[in-house]
């Protein structure tokens, strides 16, 4: 009778052992482990970032490795044994200890859990290299990284190579596109240029006499095998119930679409306004002449101008395309150029240009530097800026070398900007003093300006760091890290993450098939 007590209660035991396997085993697997993998992915993840960009910048190969699957299974076993001996047990009376004589029963169980993971790692080689480092970032992403309220600074500086026909008007014309977008003014779409699609019928004399034959003339391909060939900027309207205070900004931004207008002129399709003959009459006509003076009349503050007129004798967007115009097209709407407007680095290439000498847009400093980059007032707004100025005496020695012969003049230009950036109160992006400047000097401070920016800063240093960083990479005897209080250098280092990766291609690799037991 005893014996079969023992018996079911063994029985009773193991069947509730393995329904609380069953039961509770899976998901708090899940629960431990999905956040354990998950974070130490992500870490890695960073730090495989980090050494990149620092092999880029010790001029390294660069070497990717991907954790394409994990698999992991948890398994519990248990076991309990019971059993009865000695039949007829009885106390014995002639021990002082309490013994038992006779019948004895015991029960006795064990378990064990284990967890097998199977992770699979994918070197990034050959094609799947290439195709994801050199392929150039397209209008389609660019757009995309803006819907997801990435701010246009980095985004443009970090992937453009040009936006403008002349190379020295870059940033002068990415100041200006940074100040309207920061003040609320600009919208940014990828759309199909309507000059680069196909031009209509090009006419080919026959050989041999007869009638003409019409041939569709070539058109090009979009960068990046992206659907859009263009990243058109929207001036946004006015908004009719703001209250009087608000027109001052509304002048300050007409004026700054002037000057891109002003920038962009014979690149933009034909523009007719409404009312063509009010705008003769107020003598604004999209030429540089009538341009460079409504810029005058709008930065003078005189009173009588009607913001409302002026802006309906403007152009609402401004197309930067990355594919050229035909030279048919280029005649019939009279540009001055058929070339494209904004090109685009590769994942490879944004590494190389912004760690790169001379002009690096990542700054490798000393923790002595850093701290005086930081300490300066105008870094200080963490949450609205998106980049660090950094004054000349804090550049690497080959940052921004000075053409022989042009000492002076660097000089002097430095002082004009360091004097505009030390004055509280002043835009961090258009470089715009007062009193009339020169148009060569208003385009090389505002490329100064633009060169002094850095979005992402690394401290090299000998030692550890002593506070947790956001992310550090060891290397020849080195630390290189991001600090850990560093959200402007870690917003940007999240986003050439992001470049790094949308290029990719999918795995040729099918996925791993296990049967995986869970819970026991």
């Amino acid at each position: 009778m005893l014996c079969k007590r023992v018996c079911k209660l063994a029985s009773v035991i193991g069947a509730f052992g393995v329904l609380a396997g069953c039961q509770y085993v899976g998901p708090v697997a899940i629960d431990q482990g999905r956040n354990r993998y998950n974070n130490i992915i992500q870490s890695t993840s960073k730090e495989q970032t980090l050494a990149n960009i620092v092999r880029v910048y010790d001029h390294e190969p660069i070497a990717f490795m991907d954790v394409t699957e994990v698999d992991a299974s948890q398994t519990l076993t248990g076991s309990i044994t019971g059993g009865a001996a000695s039949m007829g047990a009885h106390p014995n009376p002639k021990t002082t200890a309490g013994t038992y004589s006779g019948q004895v029963n015991n029960l006795s169980a064990s378990g064990q859990y284990s967890e097998s993971p199977t992770i699979r790692y994918q070197p990034l080689l050959g094609q799947a290299l290439v195709a994801q480092m050199v392929t150039p970032v397209n209008a389609d992403s660019l757009g995309l990284l803006y819907d997801s309220s990435w701010k246009v600074t980095p985004l443009l500086d970090l992937s453009a190579s040009y936006l403008t026909l002349d190379y020295g008007e870059f940033y002068i014309a990415l100041n200006i596109i940074s100040e309207l977008y920061t003040d609320g003014a600009l919208e940014f779409v990828a759309a199909k240029s309507e000059l680069t699609g196909s031009a209509g019928a090009a006419k080919e004399e026959p050989s041999g006499g007869g009638t003409p034959k019409t041939t569709a003339p070539p058109v090009a391909k979009p960068v990046g095998n992206s659907a859009n060939d263009a990243l058109d900027i929207y001036l946004q309207p006015f908004h009719p119930h703001e209250p009087r205070a608000e027109r001052a900004e509304y002048r300050r931004q007409l004026q700054l679409w002037i000057r891109l207008l002003w920038l962009y002129y014979g690149t933009q399709p034909k523009f007719i306004p409404t009312n063509a003959g009010r705008c003769e009459q107020i003598g604004l006509r999209i030429a540089p002449a009538d341009l460079r003076a409504w810029d005058l009349n709008l930065g003078s503050r005189s009173r009588g101008i009607n913001l409302d007129e002026v802006r309906n004798c403007l152009p609402n967007f401004i197309e930067l395309r990355t594919i050229p115009v035909s030279p048919s097209v280029a005649r019939s709407n009279s540009l001055v150029s058929g070339a494209p407007l904004m090109r685009t680095y590769s994942a490879l290439g944004i590494l190389k240009n912004a760690t790169e000498r001379p002009h690096p847009k990542i700054g490798f400093v000393s923790a002595d530097i850093y701290a005086r980059i930081r300490e300066q007032p105008w870094n200080q707004d963490v949450d609205n800026l998106s980049f660090y100025t950094l004054l000349p005496q804090h550049e690497g020695p080959l940052d921004n070398p000075i053409a022989p012969g042009h000492e002076q003049e660097d000089a002097r230009l430095d002082e004009a900007v360091i004097s505009w950036i030390e004055q509280p109160g002043h835009s961090p992006y258009v470089y715009d003093p007062p009193g009339r400047i020169s148009e060569a000097d208003f385009i090389k401070g505002n490329r100064r300006l633009g060169l002094l920016r850095r979005y992402i800063l690394i401290v090299v240093d000998d030692g550890p760091p002593a506070v947790p960083p956001y992310v550090s990479y060891f290397d020849q005897g080195k630390w290189y890290y991001i600090a850990g209080d560093d959200e402007i250098s870690q917003k940007n280092f999240d986003l050439v993450s992001l470049f790094l990766t949308m290029m990719a291609i999918p795995s040729a690799l099918p996925p791993l098939a296990p049967v995986i037991n869970v819970g026991g």
